[in-house]
């Protein structure tokens, strides 16, 4: 079903302003010359409301900003170099947007089968906060753990215990790894833990292959033009995964995936559920039973075989600010670990429980 121009326009003043406050003033730039748009010029108005997903649960702006930003970089065009820190450029919105809509008023068929590439960040930023919640699961339990990751992408936050993260009092992972996440704690002291990894797979619609070509640069289409020291984090985390096992990535939904593989918990293990900026893109009668099936199977959990879910997830009052929240079972504790931004830095680790 195609979106109304009402539905798109609300769509892009919420994306417009999560831009804004995490620092891509191109992307604002671009966002507010779409909405001027939408009902003016025809060929923007049909791309974007011939769509038929749910313009913020799909990322309406995110997937036209990756799949233009891939026909750009296949053809080498100058302005993305010219005009994106990303690609080695200067941030000049005066610039870059009339630029922008000449490439993409020259590449429409080809940007609207890109389009249906759904957002696939998979910011290894998220890795420091992520890690020190299973560090706090770890303490709590004192068992292996089993890691479960939903929307895993292509499987690089499943990796974070190959990444050296600095806290405030203390670091953990290997010193030499070749991704270093500092700075990414603002306040609080999360404590270093030994982890015992003894499981780690994770599921998503649409996996994607470390090994494939295409994959640096269909990851690299997605990260917003100001963000170098994310392309850079990605880089490292990319090289890590190249040089780990293969992972075991399903193609599947979080639901039905999560269900089949907590059906039976392993005993003197402890299973962890985790995601990061994934629930958005669940509609509202999927997140609901997403959360009931796990406080269900934690609610059934005996001392040996603890069940813990870890949440990177915005709060339901600004979604630029992402509470981290772990529940633990069979102690049944529920615990707001942290805050941070969507892509895991200014991390405020305080953690305080909350009623299950």
């Amino acid at each position: 079903m195609s979106q109304t121009i009402d539905q798109v326009r609300a769509g892009c003043e919420w994306q417009r302003e999560l831009c804004r406050k995490n620092g891509s003033p191109t992307y604002v730039a671009i966002i507010t010359e779409l909405i001027e748009r939408l009902g003016a010029d025809e060929a923007v108005t049909e791309l974007l409301t011939a769509d038929d997903q749910d313009p913020i649960q799909s990322a309406l702006c995110l997937r036209l900003f990756g799949a233009v930003n891939r026909i750009a970089m296949a053809e080498s065009a100058s302005w993305l170099t010219a005009y994106y820190p990303t690609f080695g450029g200067e941030t000049e919105v005066d610039k870059v947007v009339p630029a922008f809509f000449d490439f993409l008023g020259a590449n429409l068929p080809a940007v609207r089968e890109q389009m249906s590439i759904s957002v696939q960040t998979n910011e290894v930023g998220r890795a420091a906060p992520l890690s020190a919640a299973m560090n706090y699961v770890a303490t709590a339990t004192g068992l292996p753990l089993r890691l479960l990751e939903v929307g895993a992408s292509a499987g690089l936050n499943l990796l974070f215990d190959r990444y050296f993260v600095a806290g405030s009092d203390e670091s953990w992972g290997p010193a030499d790894s070749v991704l270093r996440l500092v700075g990414h704690f603002e306040s609080g002291r999360p404590r270093a833990a030994r982890l015992d990894i003894a499981e780690r797979r994770g599921c998503d619609l649409n996996p994607i292959d470390v090994y494939a070509p295409e994959t640096a640069n269909l990851l690299r289409s997605f990260v917003w033009p100001e963000h170098v020291e994310r392309v850079h984090r990605l880089d490292a985390a990319l090289e890590v995964a190249r040089s780990a096992p293969r992972l075991s990535i399903d193609a599947a939904d979080g639901c039905s995936w999560v269900l089949k593989h907590i059906e039976e918990l392993t005993p003197g293990h402890t299973t962890v559920i985790f995601h990061s900026i994934v629930l958005a893109y669940f509609d509202a009668d999927e997140r609901a039973r997403f959360a009931k099936l796990i406080r269900t199977r934690g609610a059934a959990t005996g001392e040996d075989q603890p069940l813990a879910w870890i949440s990177l997830e915005p709060s339901v009052d600004d979604s630029s600010v992402v509470n981290l929240v772990c529940e633990l079972w069979p102690t049944n504790k529920r615990v707001l670990l942290a805050r941070t931004t969507p892509h895991g830095t200014q991390v405020r680790w305080d953690p305080q429980e909350e009623s299950a």
